[in-house]
């Protein structure tokens, strides 16, 4: 996956997991594969131990687009602005106040003194305007984010105005973004920036501001965040993080019971949760993650809309998402995560085998292909063995077939060789209704993985980017309607956020709008 993204209050957690860290402070590479449990020693307990399922992409701010690999940047990296934990308001990072003129194009920030990068220089106003110049060179998908801004004066080392090419109601969000834009340094951006950037020297370095350094990058097998000891905030607990590639979540879950490792923060089989050992806890949070369905109706049989609106009469996201998630998860009630639209229209599903069969007869061919997306859980697969039966039953001949990310991406070039349903489970880019319709309703979204295009939705969100907030509210809920009534993307679940922790760890801090992440910086092991 690749993109995701306002709480109209206070999330408050239901169950959480969490997890600390272990191993000593001298910690290199080969002692991270050990099995040492993870609070056997005083100096392991400031060593966090966190698996990955599989490699980010890059840690590259300006690059990366994905989920797994979220808590590398968030840790080396700092914005602007940020979320307030468990919620959707906007909260200092790197700017400790904004302001708006009336005529939404211009902010003005007031920047953070004695902030530096790691390479040990100073953060100023120009460091701003050189990583946003940045993520506009490098040109790849988060790039967006800043393509609004017309120009950017600095008026003293530590203001900022940036002055918009119109009104953009999201922007503020995309400041606060998981993927939005990051500070980078000039070890990046002026020493090291060869002909592309720097992009060459920032696949296995950082130079950010955060509260962690990347000192390690060995793909394949582990990445190391060591505490960077003039951070501005708050001295982190940790001095190490260690994040091994474990791609199997059987092994994450028997190294989590004997202490190998801190914790799981995604993916672990909701099945085996009710029969975890003492020594761990389960954390579960809301988050805007959302279990979807897309309709190839570029082709035969679903570019005929009775035949979809039949689909829709197979499908029961209740039944679905209790029989997947158990209990980790809920049907979706609109087709926006609810936290960022309110008054949004309602999901007219409900499961209907006469209607359902009846659509069948009318399909010019009844063998269809149901694409899941591979993910190392098994939490794909299962959805879609779940989901085949229902179809099946009514009469569709359904095939369900594994395929990879990049196939995914590379459908829309080819949408008659693309699959006629295909699973996924994405997220909204932050906690605004626009970077969620945008990358998924949009004819040119990033996540319109199967060409969705109505003329209608899209003129309502070009117009709906630059409205005032209640009227970009209200062409919001209209487009959602369209996309509802086309019966083009189904919206099947919520998906929660699980964390399992060893039990020692506390101070968990997680944001809806950041899949799969918790702060490694207010983490902290109450036996250390």
């Amino acid at each position: 996956m690749t993109l995701r993204r306002a709480l109209l209050a206070l999330l408050a957690p239901a169950l959480v997991l969490v997890a600390a860290g272990c191993g000593s402070s001298s910690t290199t590479t080969s002692t991270a594969g050990s099995a040492t449990p993870a609070s056997s020693t005083s100096s392991a307990s400031h060593i966090l131990r966190i698996p990955y399922l599989a490699d980010m992409s890059v840690p590259d701010p300006d690059i990366f687009y994905d989920i797994e690999g979220n808590s590398v940047i968030l840790s080396a990296y700092e914005g602007l602005l940020k979320y307030s934990p468990n919620s959707d308001k906007l909260v200092p990072d790197l700017a400790t106040s904004w302001s708006e003129s009336p005529d939404r194009l211009t902010y003005t920030f007031h920047l953070r003194a004695n902030v530096h990068f790691h390479d040990g220089s100073p953060f100023t106003a120009k460091s701003v305007i050189a990583s946003f110049k940045r993520r506009l060179n490098v040109g790849q998908a988060p790039a967006y984010m800043v393509k609004p801004i017309a120009s950017m004066t600095t008026p003293d080392p530590l203001t900022l105005v940036v002055k918009l090419k119109e009104p953009v109601d999201p922007f503020l969000d995309y400041l606060a973004s998981s993927w939005g834009p990051k500070m980078i340094g000039p070890e990046a951006i002026v020493t090291h920036a060869g002909k592309d950037f720097g992009q060459t020297w920032l696949q296995t370095h950082d130079d950010g501001t955060g509260p962690f350094q990347l000192t390690e990058f060995a793909r394949g097998r582990q990445y190391v965040l060591t505490r960077n000891e003039n951070w501005w905030g708050a001295k982190p607990f940790f001095q190490k993080v260690l994040l091994k590639i474990t791609p199997d979540i059987s092994t994450q879950q028997l190294e989590l019971e004997n202490g190998s490792v801190d914790g799981i923060m995604h993916s672990f089989p909701a099945a085996n949760l009710s029969s975890l050992p003492s020594s761990v806890k389960v954390l579960k949070y809301p988050s805007y993650l959302r279990l979807l369905l897309y309709v190839n109706t570029n082709k035969p049989p679903f570019n005929n809309p009775a035949v979809r609106a039949s689909l829709r009469a197979a499908i029961d996201p209740a039944k679905l998402v209790a029989e997947a998630y158990s209990g980790t998860g809920t049907n979706s009630k609109g087709p926006f995560p609810a936290e960022l639209l309110s008054g949004q229209p309602t999901l007219p599903y409900a499961p209907n085998p006469t209607v359902a069969a009846e659509g069948v007869t009318k399909a010019s061919t009844k063998s269809i292909v149901l694409g899941f997306t591979a993910d190392e859980s098994g939490i794909q697969r299962r959805v879609g063995e779940i989901l085949q039966a229902a179809p099946e039953a009514a009469g569709w001949k359904v095939t369900v077939k594994e395929v990879q990310l990049p196939q995914v991406y590379a459908y829309i070039n080819n949408l008659g060789a693309a699959p006629d349903l295909l699973l996924q489970t994405n997220t909204p880019d932050a906690a605004n209704a626009d970077t969620w319709s945008r990358i998924l309703f949009f004819k040119e979204g990033g996540l319109n993985f199967l060409g969705f295009n109505n003329a209608r939705v899209n003129k309502l969100l070009e117009k709906s980017r630059s409205a005032a907030p209640a009227e970009s509210e209200q062409l919001e809920r209209e487009a959602g309607q369209e996309v509802v009534n086309e019966n083009g993307i189904f919206f099947l679940g919520d998906i929660d956020n699980v964390f399992v922790l060893n039990k020692d760890l506390e101070g968990v801090e997680q944001i809806p709008a950041y899949p799969w992440t918790v702060n490694y910086a207010s983490l902290r092991r109450t036996s250390g």
